[in-house]
């Protein structure tokens, strides 16, 4: 990951006074809300237990949390936990099929933003945007994905942890 400059820009060659540019910031962090909510969901990443998880989840959807912990070298219990912040936080969701539990990124959003932190896909595995989940449309973004979620769960291919529609 290389750091770059932004790719906005001001669209007018106007330059702002100092007085100015303060104004219209403030305007507009007035018209957002929800910062704080931001700023604790975006905490639970400065965990690096977790962020192995997700990083894992990305790489292999629909995981076992029991493999999971095998994979980042932590105790089941450590690791049931931290999906159960990750999951709370709205980073993770899990796909019950009869007993067995296996968990995947919950957005498009925390797909994009493990794609910027330099996390990618084990070669066999190709998995959609999760768009679905956080109303946004779904992009071709990335060889293999084909814009739709399926929620079905693991098919006859259930002991891999692959997405049934990879």
């Amino acid at each position: 990951m290389s750091p770059g400059r932004p790719a906005h820009v001001r669209t007018s060659s106007e330059v702002l006074d100092d007085e100015q540019l303060v104004e219209e910031l403030r305007s507009l962090l007035a018209e957002e809300d929800g910062f704080g909510e931001l700023a604790a969901r975006m905490a639970l990443l400065a965990d690096e237990r977790r962020l192995r998880i997700l990083f894992c989840l990305h790489a292999h959807p629909l995981i076992r949390s029991s493999d999971l912990a095998r994979a980042i070298g932590a105790h089941e219990s450590t690791t049931s936990h931290a999906l159960a912040l990750l999951r709370e936080a709205g980073w993770v969701h899990a796909v019950r099929t009869g007993r067995v539990v296996r968990y995947e990124l919950a957005s498009g959003f925390a797909h994009d933003l493990l794609h910027e932190l330099g996390s990618g896909h084990l070669d066999d595995v190709v998995h959609p945007h999760h768009h679905a989940h956080d109303g946004h449309h779904a992009h071709d973004e990335h060889p293999g994905h084909d814009g739709h979620h399926a929620h079905g769960g693991p098919s006859a291919d259930e002991g891999s942890g692959r997405r049934p529609d990879a």
